[in-house]
């Protein structure tokens, strides 16, 4: 017998008792997978808190299209700075937020959407005729004439957590028919 088979056997059987034993596995397996299951808790949050934000806005944006929906008057630029303090304190945030208010029209000769006017605050700017010109897969198709209110607005969604994801922008983009009024003027 040689050496290394001598050494050999004389290992085999202590490898083959360590490989057997299986005290103390339960604590290298919690030491392993404790930060597996903290970061998969901090996903699970952040996505969720994430979703809420988003919904949050989104029902902000609904809240200011509505208030615009059923203006009778003309409203002005305070009226604008007003909605998007409204928007930012209903959104629950403070800053970096952008909102643009317009009112289109469609027209039949050539079908596409015009724009009676288009306000915007923030990092934004308005829109123009050319903006929305081809914008008929993402609003409805309307009889000649027919105005809808387009409330855009833009924020930052900051992670409380930092997970392997970075910070990433809210953007909503709500249409309504102005209720009382066949539509909205604004004076500048």
């Amino acid at each position: 017998m040689t050496l290394i088979q001598t050494l050999g056997a004389r290992l085999r059987q202590p490898l083959a008792r360590f490989a057997r034993d299986t005290r103390g596995t339960v604590a290298i397996e919690a030491v392993v997978m404790f930060p597996i299951l903290i970061w998969g808790y901090l996903g699970m949050f952040t996505f969720y808190d994430m979703v809420r934000q988003y919904d949050i806005n989104e029902k902000a944006a609904f809240t200011v299209a509505d208030m615009l929906s059923r203006e009778t008057t003309a409203i002005d630029d305070t009226y604008i700075n007003g909605a998007q303090t409204l928007y930012e304190y209903l959104a629950r945030v403070n800053d970096g937020t952008a909102i643009r208010i317009s009112e289109l029209r469609w027209t039949e000769d050539p079908d596409y959407f015009k724009v009676d006017w288009s306000e915007a605050r923030g990092s934004k700017t308005a829109l123009t005729d050319d903006d929305v010109k081809n914008w008929t897969n993402i609003l409805p198709i309307m009889p000649e004439d027919e105005r809808i209110i387009l409330v855009e607005t833009w924020t930052t969604y900051e992670l409380p957590f930092r997970i392997g994801m970075e910070d990433f922008p809210i953007k909503t983009f709500v249409f309504v028919r102005p209720r009382f009024a066949p539509k909205v003027t604004f004076s500048s």
